[in-house]
């Protein structure tokens, strides 16, 4: 049967092939399985569903006349078609056509013919039976049904030159079809599987305990009932790990084998080896030795902590700087309160060291964040700066022409030039900084006296500031003689921090913000 699954928002993206995790709350509790994707629908998808058993997720759909809210993950899976052989053989049987269906529409777009082996108990029982032999008469694909198992017999028949072969199906059409392609000579590239993890069954075989160990030398002896994952043992037993699927496919509680052997999937694992605990099974004489992979979450987290830990300690005890300011202020901020430029980063102190131990570690290649503050930036400036009238504003450094002064000088930013802690009124710059962006300033009819060429050629950049006012905010008129201006004694002393030669009125003051008072 077919069910179609609506996403509550938005839609679902997926590749041909590719297969999610379906979870419902049934009476036993939570259930999930894995359902191939036969095709999309709107903005939801298609799972073509096969009744495996009474009691599961299968049945349950199966039976239902409304419809029903449940969880998806994925998609996941890469059982995709091999592009560069000219043939496809498809090996498959029960609900393993699912994903074959999938895979065989965008073939037949190409006007390729795949083969497809499909294996069943008998012709009534066939999923999608009807369609596939439907698809054979029109010549669209080669359809070859077994019947009696013999899916070997089968596959040493076809002509495997330069042909990507795809196995999907129970662990014995699995076995016997990887086995038949390997007399065959067929290339490991050549091949794709689909398994959709391990079908745990009761396995007697199975070992009754495992260890497992964490990164701060503890070791804990867990009891596992045969047929059961290592991971629901886990969980039964209150140890905290992280999963999600329960597929094999996501990842999330992998494990590294430190001692013994494991059962994962259909494959045996020994030590050293990388393990998902929710299709795993203990096996060997003796109980195997399991721990979570370093760097996960928690290891993140605890190492973060420690981290802030040592940083803090190093902050707080002298002669630890502590949060006190690096320099005395600048002129007219000894009012000021440190909030009043240093506002909190975004996110939790947590969420912080998180992200900064993550991309130290290069499990992402985002850029560091701020601790606990934010730089200060032009924004924290301009909450009292900002001024409509401004001859310089930042924003104007910030055009294209402007990129070498940008990489040079920062003069996009507040502090490029006035800086900080520094006791100045302008920190980062000398008095001839106007040459950077007016070497080749031409100006009609120049009634100044001697003229801006004059100076210009003469090199008196330190003239500049003696008639302008750079970020024009004060109330005066412009000398048209340069002996009318100010000193250039004056004007360092100025941009040392002394007192305004340009005189007290001015279009816009900023605002004051004050220390607060003592408690």
């Amino acid at each position: 049967m077919e069910i179609a699954v609506l996403p509550t928002y938005g839609s679902i993206a997926f590749k041909s092939g590719q297969f999610v995790v379906l979870e419902l709350d049934l009476d036993s509790g939570p259930r999930r399985s894995a359902f191939s994707i036969v095709r999309g629908e709107g903005k939801g998808i298609v799972l073509g569903i096969k009744v495996a058993g009474p009691g599961g997720i299968s049945s349950l759909v199966n039976e239902m006349s409304s419809p029903i809210r449940a969880s998806v993950a994925g998609p996941f899976g890469s059982f995709f078609i091999i592009d560069e052989p000219s043939n496809h053989l498809f090996i498959t049987a029960g609900s393993g056509i699912t994903p074959v269906r999938s895979l065989l529409d965008p073939l037949m777009e190409q006007k390729q013919v795949p083969t497809v082996i499909f294996a069943n108990r008998n012709a009534e029982n066939a999923m999608y039976g009807d369609s596939f032999r439907a698809l054979h008469n029109k010549g669209y694909i080669r359809l070859v049904e077994v019947f009696d198992r013999n899916v070997r017999g089968a596959i040493l028949k076809e002509n495997l030159a330069d042909t990507a072969c795809y196995v999907c199906g129970p662990p014995g059409l699995m076995a016997q079809a990887l086995g038949a392609l390997s007399e065959c000579n067929v290339d490991e590239s050549l091949i794709r599987t689909e398994e959709y993890g391990l079908d745990m069954g009761h396995n007697s075989n199975g070992q009754g305990q495992f260890v497992w160990a964490n990164h701060w030398g503890g070791a804990r002896l867990i009891n596992h009932r045969a047929g059961d994952s290592i991971l629901n043992s886990l969980l039964e037993e209150e140890v905290p790990i992280a999963h999600a699927c329960e597929v094999g496919v996501c990842g999330a509680c992998r494990a590294i084998i430190v001692e013994g052997e494991v059962l994962c999937g259909k494959s045996l694992m020994k030590a050293g080896d990388e393990t998902y605990t929710c299709i795993s099974q203990p096996r060997g004489s003796a109980p195997p030795v399991l721990r979570p992979p370093r760097g996960t979450r928690k290891d993140i987290v605890s190492l973060s902590l420690i981290l802030a830990a040592i940083f803090l300690g190093l902050w707080w005890i002298p002669p630890g700087p502590g949060f006190r300011a690096m320099g005395p202020m600048n002129t007219s901020h000894g009012a000021l309160s440190c909030d009043a430029c240093h506002k909190p980063a975004e996110g939790s102190l947590r969420q912080q060291l998180g992200h900064n131990a993550r991309a130290t570690f290069g499990m992402h290649d985002m850029d560091f964040v701020a601790l606990g503050h934010a730089p200060v930036d032009n924004a924290a400036c301009e909450a009292c700066h900002n001024r409509p009238n401004d001859l310089h504003p930042v924003s104007r450094f910030r055009e294209a022409r402007f990129s070498e002064q940008q990489k040079e000088l920062r003069v996009h930013e507040c502090n490029g030039c006035h800086g900080e802690h520094q006791g100045k009124r302008v920190a980062n710059m000398d008095i001839t900084f106007c040459r950077e962006c007016h070497s080749e300033m031409q100006v009609d009819f120049d009634p100044v006296s001697p003229t801006h060429a004059v100076l210009i050629e003469r090199g008196s950049w330190e003239t500049c500031l003696s008639c302008h006012d750079f970020h024009g905010n004060h109330d005066r008129p412009v000398p048209d003689r340069l002996s009318a201006g100010i000193p250039t004694e004056r004007l360092l002393e100025y941009l040392d921090g002394g007192s305004d030669p340009y005189g007290s009125e001015k279009h816009h003051i900023a605002p004051e913000t004050t220390k607060p008072e003592s408690p």
